[in-house]
């Protein structure tokens, strides 16, 4: 059994981008765990107020990790007000730490959304604090082997998917997860579940299979053969 954190700047990101690779993994007995840095709270309705939305997302988040046997953390940092330090990636790391992840999915590197932005470099240095032997903490380091950047509509510079998985079997169960989020469905902006289910069909059509999901690597490592 392997764990698999997938890291999400608002609560939604993680679910949608890297969701259908979570519900693949869950199916075949492995951990699942999401990690919100933000709930997201700043892109509430109308009719509720940001503390209102963000429990709301919170409670959705956790939803969504139930129905794939998961665990959803989400952290206390406001949303729009995520931005880089040392403490912030090392807390992320200690949490990969004691969840002993041995992948970890999160966004790429550039993005239209500067928490997207913010998220990724954090992320990149929270994976070197969990896993480096050396660096003295109060939980052993994480055996993270696999990272892999997911593909977002709003991440879409100089992204090129590299890493092709078949998802078909668990299309469904992702589906009916990711609509516990109230953006999947309610969005004003974007059609979400839209995009995602049109995304992962024609993925899975280069591929020659129903559905898929696609992520990219670093560059150094696209001479090694891919899993999770």
């Amino acid at each position: 059994m392997k764990t698999i954190m997938a890291v999400g700047a608002h609560t939604g990101d993680a679910q949608l981008t890297c969701g259908l690779m979570l519900s693949r993994c869950a199916a075949r007995g492995d951990r699942i765990v999401t990690l919100d840095l933000t709930a997201g709270e700043r892109g509430c309705p109308p009719h509720l107020t940001q503390a209102e939305f963000r429990q709301m997302n919170v409670e959705s988040a956790a939803q969504f990790a139930k129905m794939l046997g998961g665990k959803s953390i989400v952290l206390d940092t406001p949303d729009g007000e995520l931005n880089y330090s040392k403490e912030l990636a090392v807390q992320i790391g200690d949490i990969m730490r004691e969840y002993q992840v041995d992948t970890v999915l999160y966004h790429w590197k550039n993005s239209m959304h500067r928490d997207h932005v913010e998220a990724s470099r954090l992320t990149t240095d929270a994976i070197f604090y969990a896993s480096l032997k050396s660096f003295e903490r109060p939980l052993p380091p994480a055996p993270i082997r696999h990272w892999y950047y997911a593909e977002n509509w709003e991440d879409s510079e100089g992204f090129v998917p590299y890493a092709y998985f078949d998802v078909s079997d668990s299309f469904e169960t992702w589906r009916e997860a990711v609509k516990k989020l109230y953006l999947t469905e309610h969005s004003r902006d974007f059609k979400y579940l839209q995009y995602y289910e049109g995304l992962a069909r024609m993925r899975g059509a280069l591929i020659k299979t129903e559905y898929a999901t696609a992520f990219n690597i670093d560059e150094y490592a696209k001479r090694i053969r891919p899993e999770v």
